[in-house]
């Protein structure tokens, strides 16, 4: 076995450490003697949690017998001891939850079928954290780039996202069905981690979700909005919590459904939701009022939400049809719409958090490795802080975000639930 690197930051993949778990995928596919080849994906700057890498396997002496897979990693960054919980979260969801949602899709034909990731390998080990998957983008799948571009996203889009959503969920329901009793199982295991305070003591990641959002309510122009929305801080992390309990009506949620973490095949009109570290067992209505407060603005949501809310609910049940599932009688359409509507300010809350984010681009991003650095006594983590040629756009979303959620009532929704 030899290594060929053709990286800009080599240092990023501990060939050493990666060694035997080439080796290992090398062993899955059937394949003894090989070199391998890795390119970077996204590193520093990129993915705030792993360093993502491409790397081609091929046997020495056929050239016909190779593989070419994504590796996720933690080795060799300071981020790691950060992260750790997370990486946990993500190889549990593929090996208990993923690859349950692939076997149980045998049942009905492939175009009817969620795409979803295939897990090939995984270690938790401490200091060699890796998951590897299948190379989809050798498929023919690539990233959206209109978001990084500032680009607005079209209706066709969305539609996709909220039909492959409404699958996604929806084979919650048939592992259920199924098989009860490891489903069951399972439950405790996911619940939220991103808001308890186990994990945000342990990653010093509190301090950020709180400066986020006054970086957010300085931006707003409307004061009484502002002062409204000032009283709900100290609530901010109790009511994220309280949102991503279960409710009566709960899935296996993506947790962090946005663009970025998702793969399309235009040609025909597919997709692949990846990044899963955050999967909790939560209402799909806070995966729905994620992506739609994050990634549309209030114009495309007073034009199309309602339909798209229909669109969903459709293709749930449908999709359920085909597994002898009556998806009226395990989540009645009327209790969707509450749920939604309930809801609505978990959108307002996290969209005034994460907008910080997904208004800068990867390539103007002021994170360094050695900001993270988890022995540092800073507790603020400084992720994704606005830099020049994002605040615009930044203040704009921000006070969009908070104009419609005052006409819309979302906002006064919010203040009677912490009776501010």
């Amino acid at each position: 076995m030899s290594l060929d690197v053709n990286i800009s930051e080599p240092d990023e993949f501990n060939c050493i450490e990666l060694h035997n778990c080439i080796k290992s995928v090398a062993n899955i596919y059937n394949i003894e003697d090989f070199v391998y080849h890795v390119d970077i994906v996204c590193g520093k700057g990129e993915n705030y949690i792993a360093n993502v890498f491409r790397v081609s396997i091929n046997e020495t002496n056929n050239e016909k017998n190779s593989v070419s897979v994504i590796v996720k990693t933690l080795i060799n960054t300071t981020r790691q001891d950060l992260f750790r919980e997370l990486h946990k979260r993500e190889v549990y969801a593929y090996r208990n939850v993923i690859d349950k949602f692939v076997v149980l899709q045998n049942d009905i034909v492939a175009n009817e079928r969620t795409i979803l990731p295939k897990y090939v390998f995984a270690s938790t080990t401490k200091n060699n954290e890796v998951i590897i998957l299948e190379d989809l983008l050798l498929s023919g799948f690539v990233i959206e780039s209109k978001f990084n571009k500032y680009e607005k996203l079209d209706y066709p889009q969305v539609r996709l996202i909220l039909t492959e959503l409404a699958k996604f969920h929806a084979l919650s329901f048939v592992f259920r069905k199924k098989d009860e009793t490891n489903f069951e199982n399972l439950l405790d295991d996911f619940k939220d981690l991103i808001y308890q305070d186990k994990f945000l003591n342990k990653t010093k990641l509190r301090n950020y979700f709180q400066e986020s959002y006054e970086m957010s309510l300085n931006l707003i122009k409307d004061t009484d909005a502002k002062k409204k929305l000032d009283k709900v801080k100290d609530f901010l992390l109790e009511l994220l919590r309280t949102y991503t309990k279960p409710k009566r009506y709960n899935v296996f949620c993506h947790g962090d459904c946005w663009i970025n973490n998702i793969l399309f095949k235009d040609e025909v009109n597919k997709l692949c939701f990846l990044d899963f570290q955050a999967m909790r067992y939560a209402s799909p209505a806070t995966d729905i009022l994620y992506f739609m407060y994050i990634c549309t603005d209030s114009a495309f949501r007073s034009e199309y939400f309602e339909d798209l809310k229909t669109v969903y609910y459709n293709t749930f049940t449908n999709f359920l049809k085909q597994f002898n599932i009556e998806g009226n009688i395990v989540y009645p359409q009327e209790e969707f719409e509450k749920d939604i509507t309930e809801m609505l300010p978990f959108g307002l809350l996290i969209a005034l958090v994460e907008l910080r984010i997904v208004t800068t681009r990867p390539e103007e991003e002021t994170l360094s490795n050695d900001s993270t650095d988890a022995d540092s006594t800073n507790d603020n983590i400084d992720i994704n802080k606005a830099v020049p040629g994002s605040e615009k756009l930044y203040e704009i979303r921000v006070n969009d975000l908070v104009d419609d959620s005052v006409n819309n009532g979302t906002l006064n929704q919010l203040l009677d639930l912490v009776k501010c």
